[in-house]
């Protein structure tokens, strides 16, 4: 009797030990009525973001209440996000709303490459 409650207690932590419970704190949780500005950051490399850095804060200072939502993904929580937001590389920068991508920007470009783009989505209210 001693072994078969042995058994039936160590049967059951197998068991248990390889279930996960989700995590939903890795869910883009998005607001689909305004226009979500997402910014993936390579957290590796921050020196090929300083152009994206000052367009944020330019962009900013114009459309304050579209920039106090934004989003930021590391690039270790990205790869689930390629396909559905359309990222090629990083750093990225998009404009989403309705699940339909608006404005995006990627990879080494300049201030001002990444200001035209987003100031037109955003002006087009």
């Amino acid at each position: 009797m001693k072994s078969l409650s042995f058994v039936f207690v160590a049967s059951f932590l197998f068991l248990t030990a390889s279930c996960n419970p989700a995590n939903d704190s890795d869910q883009l949780i998005l607001n689909e009525d305004i226009k979500q500005v997402i910014f993936f950051s390579d957290e590796d490399d921050y020196n090929h973001e300083a152009s994206y850095y000052d367009a944020i804060i330019e962009l900013k200072k114009q459309y304050p209440n579209e920039f106090k939502n934004m989003v930021v993904i590391p690039t270790s929580n990205a790869k689930k996000y390629y396909g559905l937001l359309e990222v090629e590389e990083f750093p990225a920068i998009l404009i989403l709303q309705r699940d339909q991508v608006l404005a995006s920007v990627n990879g080494t470009v300049t201030k001002d490459q990444i200001i035209e783009p987003l100031s037109a989505v955003l002006n087009g209210d």
